[in-house]
């Protein structure tokens, strides 16, 4: 009950905070400051085909003054399309109100060169927004928000506001980070840091940015950029957080590192506890439980502020990064990282054990010391004790942690800020699996009869994915967890279905926990190809790998740390050994990561051993390629078929019989219908007609014989006639009874099935009709063929990639290459270069110059006498058009 009035609670407090915050904000109106920097460039034309969102920026601005601490903004949006209109036509400005008041100064829209005041302050509505509740970190802000009425197509909004306040966590100093390239194009930015006399504002560009502008008046420095905003490239959906290429400004009045550690220290100095206290009197209990030893103590206090403080951030004003005092949060029993960080120091200190609160950032674990310093360069505060003259870091925000405090998992955050004395960054250590991985899992599959099996999993969990999985089973139903298990499972393997209760074994003292699990797979031996076969698939690993495109030149993000360990036994049914087998290893030892399945028979048992470990957080761009190529061998490694016999039992190293598939005779007698069909009305049609010109022909040339690349033609054609119909009968086709025994089980998705079914079965027919009627046209050398069998060949290639397209989608796993495997990508390219040689070909628009007359027939590159030249002893249009009949001459 614990976890629904927790979320009542907050859910007060933010309604309460809202309504506070409509009655106690106040916005109030102004003319520009006096201050300003006045832009002197023009902004550049955009290309609108460059614009996704119906609108882009002429301007955007931001002038910072230092000396009255405020925050000048100034934005002119431009409405390209109509539909632009939805997504531009508001004003909004984000706010702290404990800090900052909100100055608007102009909100106009210029329509066809007239300006048009629309600032009204009755207008903008205040509204909480808190964009880290999912975190459980409630951070006040509010966002002020204005709806434009009647916004057109080539309106520009004009809108501009003054921020009043720095947070005063910061003591004065100002630190800020400014984008000068965006996802889009934009017309200008003009971005100003104004510094007063005596002030020292440090300057770093990160990724090309240009070099700012010096401009003094009075006791006043202005650094400034103006200049257009182009689009940088978007990273992958792979690259690592810490990898920006975006050209940026960071400015810092925080010199060293060393600076920004004192600060720190100065906002949460490590406070002593109040004797007789209520916190005190938690100390004296862990104390004395832990037998007045400082490592048990230290591990006992570590265990009472990751457990039972609840994690909830309240960060208004300067708690963004000053922490409440221990009493308090020991008091509301919750709190975010700086609270429990500072909550456990104060634990540690109040018996003699030394310690220092460290910043950290979570999402940047390399490259960290290339940022400019200052507190922005952090978002996480963790904690380091001393105890024996040992550095033990814990994490204390990790809930659910076991093992000894020296074991103790920490995160791997890279570099780090000790606040006592910090001078520098300092690497973290990786963590390293002590039981030689930290995830091991066990499969064993029992062959059974009909194609069934019995599955057993046993997965054993070490160091942090015990911790995880801990999390998670403390905070999900195990009928609900029961549920996810075997849902992952039934996406894996068809009709799974658990036979026996989860078990659990936590072993929180030494941090291992084991969960085991038993299904019985109804259709665990698969049928595809005229071919039995028993599954094998390293899911859990493969679906922690990043799937990358060709050609990435980024570095590749990977989970980190991860160490798993996947072994898969299948198991012979009656006892039946295997037979010989090759045993067969392969190894990928990177820089990055490490890679190996091995597999060999044991009497009864296939065993496979597949294992992955990453060595960092990401892979360095100059390997990226080779991660590419690795990942087409890990992933085929990952995903295999193993051969069974007619009756059921592995058969490794042998291959079944060939045995032609069963087919659907309703199907048969359709196909064939449908290539008869096909070819009479051709040759009632088509067959007549003349041609279009698609193909020009050389009629004053003629040629008498097929000859040159046109034999290979003739001869890919007539094989194709007869592969096609060959194969119809020997694989699984259109006809083939087990592709519409799918619809058997089609449920819901029936109707689209037979659709499926039914396009391809006439295509298919149609197809073979079409070839047929290629190769008559050929041998008789008519004029239609060259642009008829031209379009069959494109026919042909949208044949293939719409079987291919069906297929992936019927069988998601059957398909080894992915979507087009060699073989179909050889057929395109022979399909595309005849389609170019019969378009472009000289030889082709000589030979076929014959013409159709509806008194000639023709067969094998003849025709029979013609009945009117022997009565009338008038020429043949033909042999007045192209010369000679071949078989007249």
């Amino acid at each position: 009950m614990r976890k629904p009035i927790f979320i009542t609670v907050l859910l007060l407090l933010v309604c309460s905070t809202v309504l506070w915050a409509q009655s106690a904000v106040r916005i109030s109106k102004a003319n520009l400051p006096t201050w300003l920097r006045a832009s002197q460039m023009k902004p550049q034309s955009i290309d609108l085909n460059d614009i996704s969102m119906g609108y882009y920026f002429e301007l955007i601005e931001n002038q910072f003054n230092l000396q009255n601490q405020t925050h000048f903004n100034r934005t002119i949006k431009v409405v390209s399309e109509a539909a632009g209109a939805e997504n531009a036509g508001q004003a909004s400005v984000s706010f702290d109100p404990s800090y900052q008041k909100l100055v608007i100064h102009e909100l106009n829209v210029i329509r066809e060169g007239k300006v048009l005041d629309r600032l009204d302050l009755s207008k903008f509505k205040t509204v909480a927004v808190e964009t880290e509740l999912s975190r459980m970190i409630y951070n006040g802000t509010y966002s002020a928000v204005a709806v434009l009425d009647d916004v057109r197509k080539d309106d520009k909004i004009v809108f501009s506001y003054s921020l009043i306040g720095f947070n005063p966590v910061f003591e004065g100093k100002f630190a800020n980070t400014f984008y000068l390239e965006g996802t889009e194009p934009n017309g200008l930015v003009h971005l100003v840091y104004i510094v007063p006399e005596g002030r020292i504002l440090n300057i770093r560009k990160q990724k090309g940015a240009t070099v700012e502008k010096k401009q003094v008046n009075g006791n006043l420095t202005y650094y400034y950029w103006e200049q257009p905003m182009n689009a940088t490239e978007e990273t992958g959906l792979y690259t690592p957080s810490w990898f920006d290429n975006t050209p940026r400004v960071e400015v810092s009045e925080f010199s060293t590192w060393r600076q920004v550690a004192d600060w720190a220290k100065r906002i949460n100095p490590i406070p002593n506890i109040k004797t007789g206290s209520a916190l005190d009197k938690e100390v004296q209990k862990l104390w004395q439980e832990a037998g007045g030893d400082s490592l048990k103590y230290f591990e006992k206090s570590l265990n009472f502020v990751q457990n039972s403080i609840r994690y909830m951030g309240i960060e208004l004003g300067e708690h963004s990064h000053r922490a409440h005092l221990p009493e308090m949060v020991y008091n509301q029993r919750y709190g975010d990282c700086k609270d429990k960080s500072l909550l456990l120091a104060s634990m540690l200190k109040s018996k003699g054990i030394g310690s220092s609160l460290i910043l950290a950032n979570t999402y940047q674990d390399k490259e960290l010391e290339k940022v400019q310093p200052s507190p922005f360069a952090f978002n996480h505060m963790v904690l380091a004790g001393v105890v024996g003259g040992r550095l033990i870091a814990v994490d204390p925000t990790i809930s659910n942690q076991g093992g000894s405090i020296l074991n103790r998992y920490f995160p791997y955050y890279g570099k780090v800020l000790f606040l006592e004395n910090g001078k520098r960054l300092s690497e973290v250590k990786k963590p390293v699996a002590t039981h030689g991985s930290f995830l091991n899992i066990l499969e064993v599959f029992q062959i059974l009869d009909d194609g069934k099996a019995n599955l057993k999993v046993t997965t054993t969990y070490y160091d942090h994915e015990a911790d995880a999985i801990r999390y998670q089973l403390q905070s999900s139903a195990k009928n609900q967890l029961q549920k996810e298990y075997e849902d992952y499972y039934q996406r894996v393997y068809d009709k799974a279905k658990h036979i026996s209760p989860l078990t659990i074994d936590d072993d929180l003292e030494n941090n291992i926990l084991v969960i085991k699990e038993e299904y019985l797979l109804d259709a665990y031996i698969v049928e595809e190809n005229l071919q039995k076969s028993a599954p094998m698939y390293s899911k859990y690993i493969y679906d922690r790998l990043p799937k990358v495109e060709e050609g990435i030149l980024e570095p590749i993000a990977i989970n980190f740390p991860l160490d798993v360990h996947h072994e898969i036994k299948i198991v012979n049914k009656d006892n039946k050994a295997i037979g010989f087998f090759q045993p067969e290893e392969k190894v990928l030892d990177r820089e990055a990561y490490w890679y190996s399945k091995g597999q060999y028979a044991d009497k009864d048992t296939l065993k496979i051993s597949i294992s992955f470990r990453n060595n960092d957080s990401f892979v360095p761009m100059e390997q990226s390629q080779q991660y590419v190529e690795d990942f087409k061998v890990m992933q085929e490694g990952m995903g295999y078929l193993y051969f069974v016999d007619n009756n059921g039992y592995l058969t490794i190293g042998s291959i079944n019989p060939i045995q032609l598939p069963k087919i659907n005779f309703g199907a048969l007698f359709t196909f064939f219908t449908i290539v008869i069909a096909t070819l009479i009305i051709l040759f009632k049609t088509h067959y007549k007609s003349k041609p279009t010109g698609f193909i020009n022909l050389y009629h004053e040339h003629k040629r008498n014989d097929i000859g040159g690349w046109l034999i290979v033609l003739a001869i890919k054609l007539v094989i194709g006639v007869f592969f096609i119909t060959v194969m119809i009968f020997l694989t699984p086709t259109s006809i083939s009874d087990s592709l519409w025994a799918l619809l058997d089980n089609a449920d819901y998705a029936y109707g689209y099935l037979l659709l499926f079914l039914i396009v391809y079965l006439v295509s298919h027919a149609a197809y073979l009709a079409f070839n047929i009627y290629s190769c008559i046209l050929l041998f008789e050398r008519r004029d239609i063929f060259p642009q008829t069998y031209f379009f069959v060949n494109i026919a042909g290639l949208i044949l293939l990639i719409f079987a291919n397209f069906a297929i992936s989608l019927i069988y998601p796993n059957s398909l080894t290459w992915g979507f087009m495997n060699p073989g179909d990508l050889w057929s395109i390219f022979v399909i595309i270069a005849w389609s170019i040689y019969l378009y472009l070909s000289k030889r082709v628009k000589e030979t076929f110059t014959v013409p159709y007359h509806k008194d000639s027939f023709y067969y094998l590159g003849g025709s029979g006498n013609s009945s009117t030249e022997s009565s009338s002893g008038q020429d043949n249009p033909a042999k007045e058009n192209y010369g000679p009949h071949p078989l007249n001459e």
